[in-house]
């Protein structure tokens, strides 16, 4: 059971996830590249990036729709690591908001990483990623 601390950790970590991004897009740190809102990409894969596990997880452990599920979980989350770079690489952020955008994507993972450890701790599973 998740207590109300670790629920107001969570709401305000994933909040400043997206404070983050959208600093990154409002922020303008070059004077030769225009601030722009490309970055907010990286917000469509924190809502799509969940789907397939909680879609084609439930099925058998070790099926190879479990597998798929985990595979296109893990391409979604360096597809929202990739984006800020490939951006920055062309010139259309610049390297101040692509750091700005890695730093959000890190803090939104990390905060659902740690609600997972959070759980796996209080209910006795030691392994339980």
């Amino acid at each position: 059971m998740v207590g109300p601390k670790v629920i107001v950790a969570l709401a305000l970590f994933s909040t400043l996830a997206i404070v983050l991004s959208i600093l990154s897009c409002v922020i303008n740190t070059d004077k030769s590249i225009p601030a722009n809102w490309t970055p907010m990409f990286v917000v469509a894969t924190y809502a799509v990036a969940p789907f397939p596990i909680v879609i084609l997880g439930k099925s058998q452990e070790g099926s190879q729709l479990a597998y798929w599920a985990y595979f296109t979980t893990g391409w979604l989350l360096a597809v929202s690591f990739g984006i800020p770079i490939i951006l920055a690489h062309s010139s259309q952020i610049a390297i101040g908001n692509c750091f700005l955008s890695l730093a959000s994507s890190s803090t939104f993972y990390g905060t659902v990483a740690g609600l997972s450890w959070w759980q796996a701790r209080s209910s006795g599973d030691i392994y339980g990623f």
